[in-house]
């Protein structure tokens, strides 16, 4: 009877063991190699007190560090965009760009300039058409779309430096699930936008609160260039240091990405690995000294 007792309690644990090897959260891998270039100036943030402030070393590596959980710091490109005036816009050229590589496959991330938002896309709208018809599907207003409404507000959006104000993506993280292939890009922003789209406050009270990530650019490993947003934000938990209540809301893009061909092992899978080992042997020690009972 003493035999099965003990056979039964350590083939329960080297159950409990797989199962918890098996279970396993993906392990994610975060952009390397993270560099910054272009002829448009950028800001590098980093966390002090709950709170962004820039970072005067621009250490970009760092200021990527975070996930979906906790944000961290961010990288703005073309950090001067909000600064031009629409003549000033119309004829800007310069971007910046944040560049590295995930599970050894490049990456680029952009700004945008006004020739990206005159981009025709497969829709066969614009890049700006696009984005702003699904800015008003996002917050239930898909009625208006199609109709001289959305022409009108559109126009009022641009006339009022709607589109500086979203060509200038604060990138906070760069992360790639390393089963799946899946890359995750944090972009920080404004958890109400609502004030950034430069619209009649009667119009705003109708809309309510706004949530509407800025634009990004990224090319993966040689593919067409996509331009990725979001309308869906949750809250960072942190706010930026100048007064504009920016970096509170976190917004997550994805897009695929080739899964790596060689998966580093987890590191819980690890620790489960050399626990399993040692429940083996446990089990071998314990079933000699069994047999001599």
């Amino acid at each position: 009877m003493m035999k099965s007792v003990r056979r039964l309690i350590v083939g329960a644990s080297v159950f409990a063991t797989v199962s918890a090897i098996g279970s396993a959260p993906a392990f994610a891998a975060s952009i390397v190699n993270a560099t910054v270039g272009g002829n448009a100036p950028f800001l590098t943030y980093t966390v002090v007190n709950g709170q962004t402030v820039v970072d005067s070393t621009n250490n970009v590596q760092a200021a990527l560090d975070g996930g979906s959980s906790a944000p961290g710091g961010n990288v703005e490109l073309f950090s001067n965009s909000e600064t031009l005036s629409n003549a000033a816009f119309a004829s800007y050229t310069g971007t910046t760009s944040l560049q590295g590589t995930l599970g050894g496959k490049a990456i680029t991330l952009s700004s945008l300039t006004l020739a990206d938002w005159n981009t025709t896309l497969s829709s066969g709208k614009t890049l700006g058409q696009q984005w702003f018809g699904d800015l008003l599907v996002a917050h239930n207003l898909s009625s208006w779309v199609g109709t001289p409404i959305t022409s009108n507000l559109f126009n009022l959006f641009t006339a009022n430096k709607g589109l500086q104000r979203f060509s200038d993506p604060n990138i906070s993280y760069v992360n790639q699930d390393e089963q799946t292939g899946l890359i995750k890009i944090g972009l920080a922003g404004h958890l109400n936008a609502t004030p950034l789209l430069g619209l009649p406050p009667f119009l705003l009270r109708l809309m309510g609160t706004i949530q509407a990530s800025e634009l990004v650019k990224v090319s993966y490993n040689g593919q067409t260039p996509q331009y990725l947003y979001s309308f869906s934000a949750t809250n960072s938990g942190l706010v930026s240091n100048d007064g504009t209540n920016s970096h509170n809301g976190n917004y997550e893009v994805t897009l695929q990405g080739d899964k790596p061909s060689q998966s580093v092992p987890e590191p819980s899978a690890l620790v489960g690995l050399v626990s399993l080992a040692g429940l083996i042997g446990a089990k071998q020690k314990l079933t000699k000294q069994t047999s001599a009972l």
